[in-house]
């Protein structure tokens, strides 16, 4: 969006936001740069100060950087309000809920706004991973209840996932999509489902790695420089797990596993269970897969590595690499055994819960991915993916590799991807 789309007058038209914390913040900052009126309720008011505190220092560094207009500044504080209680919210046309991720207390906050809020308001949740189906359980208006799940952090992040429970109905999706282009965003639609679309088809990204370095195909700095320098990605996994925090990334794998019923291909990894409960957990610790008490920053988890002497590249990864005008050497198959394992689980998620086509927005802008897992794929052959997910299958208990039915369905029907103008999305020939 423009900056004069983004601060065209809309004039009292007001959103609330429930919980005055980083991702309430980054929010409020959005939806008041995008020209709404901003009502923030915290049990604490004072926390309501200190977040547009924050947003101010923010807005004052852009000006600084000539980044943003200074009138745009002013416009963006001055429509950023403090809620004296739900009673500030009988104009809004969207509260949303923004609290820390407890499943009691956000349906305790919800009930209260849903008895309150008038008809014509939407309700929606930021979760990032709890059951849109538990938290509208026992909700007055539970058609007018959406999932609004905005990336950290929020004014800058494009991704906004909006996810359905069985009981939204199709004008609150409506509503929601449009909200989500007014402020400035990329909405992608999900139903329901653990881990949504992003957190669930990035976990084999963390736990694919994880089960190499477990069973000593390689070292922490290797496969993270395999991911940057052939998948082009901007980090590696283990940079990635040390900037978001071991603890919060096991806490939306075990949330994602155990919303599935337990599938061994979700399930957590014993070196980071280990590394959160002796509190190395990342950047924030100053530990975690790396040591960040001096730059650069230095390998701080050892673990032995099998000898790859005598290490021949197979046929299908060959095939796979000169797809990608790679060589197929060990970084690739580095490589390979974590796309693949994404691709597969993408598959899973288009079938059922996502248009392909969102779900690999979802990846690109949820996570920087630098494309999509799904056109990906098809640029490389689906055929050419199964073959080698095949191979990789004959040593893996995971089930990572165990082909999605919508992987084999388009290999039947002979749409393999670019080669033959229909995969997992169309193409022009």
């Amino acid at each position: 969006m423009s900056s004069d789309a983004a601060n065209s007058p809309i004039k009292d038209r007001v959103i609330g936001v429930i919980g005055a914390g980083t991702m309430g913040e980054g929010i409020a900052q959005t939806a008041a740069h995008a020209g709404f009126v901003v009502e923030t309720l915290d049990t604490n008011p004072d926390l309501v100060k200190k977040a547009y505190a924050t947003i101010h220092e923010r807005l004052d560094r852009q000006v600084e950087k000539n980044k943003l207009p200074r009138h745009e500044r002013d416009e963006t504080i001055a429509r950023l309000r403090i809620a004296t209680g739900t009673d500030s919210f009988k104009n809004a046309e969207l509260v949303i809920e923004a609290v820390p991720e407890d499943l009691t207390l956000k349906r305790r906050i919800l009930g209260e706004l849903a008895e309150k809020l008038s008809p014509r308001t939407v309700l929606a949740s930021n979760t990032s991973s709890i059951s849109m189906t538990k938290l509208a359980d026992g909700l007055k208006h539970p058609e007018r209840f959406i999932g609004m799940h905005f990336f950290n952090p929020a004014p800058v992040m494009k991704l906004v996932e909006l996810i359905s429970s069985p009981k939204t109905d199709f004008q609150t999706v409506v509503l929601g999509v449009s909200f989500a282009n007014a402020f400035g965003k990329t909405p992608i639609k999900v139903k329901d489902s653990p881990g949504f679309v992003v957190n669930r088809v990035a976990r084999p990204f963390y736990l694919e790695s994880l089960a190499m370095l477990e069973g000593g195909v390689a070292d922490v700095q290797t496969i993270d420089a395999a991911v940057r320098d052939v998948g082009r990605f901007p980090m590696g996994p283990f940079q990635l797990l040390d900037l978001i925090g071991l603890d919060v990334n096991l806490a939306v794998t075990k949330t994602v596993h155990e919303g599935f019923d337990k599938p061994a291909r979700f399930a957590p990894n014993a070196i980071q269970s280990k590394l959160v409960e002796q509190g190395r957990l990342g950047r924030k610790t100053q530990r975690g897969f790396y040591d960040y008490s001096s730059e650069p920053a230095t390998r701080s988890f050892e673990t032995p590595v099998r000898s790859a002497e005598g290490w021949k590249p197979t046929a299908a990864l060959t095939a796979f690499a000169k797809a990608l005008n790679k060589p197929a050497d060990r970084a690739m198959y580095l490589f390979a055994r974590i796309m693949t394992a994404i691709i597969n689980e993408a598959a899973l998620a288009a079938e059922t819960i996502a248009l392909p086509r969102e779900v690999d927005l979802g990846m690109k802008y949820g996570l920087n991915y630098p494309e999509g897992p799904l056109e990906l794929a098809d640029f490389i052959g689906l055929d050419v993916v199964q073959n080698l997910m095949r191979e990789f299958a004959a040593d893996d208990r995971s089930g990572r590799y165990e082909a999605a039915p919508l992987l084999l369905k388009h290999i039947a029907e002979g749409n393999l991807g670019e080669k033959s103008a229909a995969g997992f999305l169309r193409h022009s020939l």
